[in-house]
């Protein structure tokens, strides 16, 4: 069973911006990664109808939104809107539903909806919608097949990590999948899906970032109650409706990419826990405009659990990611991380993470957030971030959440340096609770 709490948690605490990063002690995991995984068939026994309906509010205040150096004349920036301020607050109204309907044995449906009402207080013309959905029906045809089919959607804010758009951007994604599970024995099985994505965003100067795609995955894996071990095999063909300018260049970012990995789950001891994957990722553009890359990927997570009430995560990672926005071919991302939680009480809970991301870039000269010259160096960024949150549920009704961060990235190129720092105080009412753990 999802962590109900948690999904309403992270929606109160975010401001809807679309995510520009995969880095963290935990992996990213798409909706065709989570679709394949093996069935958690311990929680599924404890499984029953549910449906929670919700509406709340947070409150966030970014001391830099645009994440420019200080430096940066406001104003001087492309498609920027009228009276651009550093500095905002962005008050944010969520609405949603979370639900699972059990519709017989080993079949159930789940249905996600949220939408936000994100409004800029200073940066007006910033104000916008976001929602983020998803629907899936979960199947299983007696102890040996099952699967899931689904769809996600979500409308994001872009943001301003690495762009040269100033102006609002919706992220607009969407994902439709299925997939198909046979277990041989007990121990071993065999799986496989399918995934087509859609991608596109709003702002007409960064519409080469648009994209549609369809991905397989494949593999097997040996699992017991705490550990599995396994092989995937990943192949993604991406194709982009518009022509993107690279260095004078007018070329199509279309793609193929190749990912082949070793998953390792391990339980060292009760308390100790070991996630881990390791492989090889390969993207080919057909166009010689942007260069091709590969290289190994790896992420490594440590859960440590020494008291029923604290826990601790340590993760490392190597990963490689091209950005465009940036106008660069790729860049090889590795970083570490590190999570603290203490549950105080039932109601309260404490938590924080530190992390630190290292970016070599390499490829094609970058140019900066304003249109200067092309520059000869190959870029370098570090990026660290501190964040602390805390939650507090004085009845299983209300989810108080409050959480406060910092983050630098130090560049070789000064343009792409930024300190921001971040609070964010949300609450969130569940209106209408049905079912157990409500």
């Amino acid at each position: 069973m999802k962590n109900n709490t948690c999904r309403i948690l992270f929606a109160a605490a975010s401001t809807a911006w679309a995510s520009v990063s995969n880095g963290g002690a935990i992996e990213y995991r798409d909706a065709l990664d989570i679709a394949v995984a093996p069935v958690d068939d311990t929680t599924a026994t404890q499984r029953t109808d549910r449906l929670s309906l919700y509406v709340g509010d947070n409150y966030t205040f970014d001391n830099n939104i645009y994440r420019l150096p200080s430096n940066i004349d406001l104003t001087t920036l492309p498609q920027i809107g009228p009276n651009p301020s550093r500095q905002d607050s962005i008050d944010s109204a969520v609405a949603g539903l979370d639900g699972e309907w059990l519709t017989g044995a080993r079949q159930s449906v789940d249905l996600d909806l949220s939408a936000d009402y994100n409004r800029f207080l200073r940066n007006t013309d910033l104000s916008n919608v976001s929602t983020q959905d998803s629907a899936a029906w979960n199947w299983g045809l007696g102890d040996s097949l099952s699967g899931k089919v689904g769809a996600d959607y979500a409308r994001l804010f872009g943001g301003f990590s690495n762009t040269q758009v100033y102006s609002r951007d919706m992220v607009n994604e969407s994902d439709y999948y299925a997939s198909l599970r046979y277990q041989v024995g007990p121990r071993w099985g065999i799986f496989g899906g399918v995934m087509g994505s859609n991608y596109s965003v709003t702002a007409a100067q960064a519409t080469y970032n648009n994209s549609s795609s369809k991905s397989a995955d494949g593999g097997f894996d040996f699992t017991t109650e705490q550990s599995r071990i396994g092989f995937d095999y990943r192949y993604n063909d991406s194709r982009a409706p518009n022509s993107a300018l690279l260095n004078g260049v007018l070329f199509d970012p279309d793609f193929r990419e190749e990912r082949a990995r070793v998953l390792f789950r391990y339980a060292l001891s009760e308390k100790t826990i070991v996630d881990a994957s390791a492989g090889y990722l390969k993207r080919d553009y057909p166009s010689t405009a942007i260069g091709s890359f590969s290289g190994e990927v790896w992420r490594v997570a440590l859960q440590w659990q020494p008291t029923p009430k604290t826990q601790l995560l340590v993760g490392a990672w190597q990963q490689l990611a091209a950005d465009l926005t940036s106008q660069t071919d790729y860049f090889v991302d590795k970083g570490e991380s590190l999570t603290p939680q203490w549950v105080a009480s039932e109601k309260l809970t404490f938590s924080a993470t530190v992390s630190h991301d290292t970016e070599n870039y390499i490829g094609s000269n970058p140019v900066g957030p304003i249109p200067i010259d092309f520059i000869a160096e190959a870029r370098h960024d570090t990026l660290t971030s501190e964040t602390g949150n805390l939650v507090y549920t004085p009845i299983r009704a209300i989810v108080l959440t409050f959480s406060v961060g910092h983050a630098k990235r130090s560049s070789n190129i000064s343009a792409f340096e930024y300190n921001d720092l971040q609070g964010t105080v949300g609450i969130v009412y569940k209106f209408f609770r049905y079912g157990e753990n409500l």
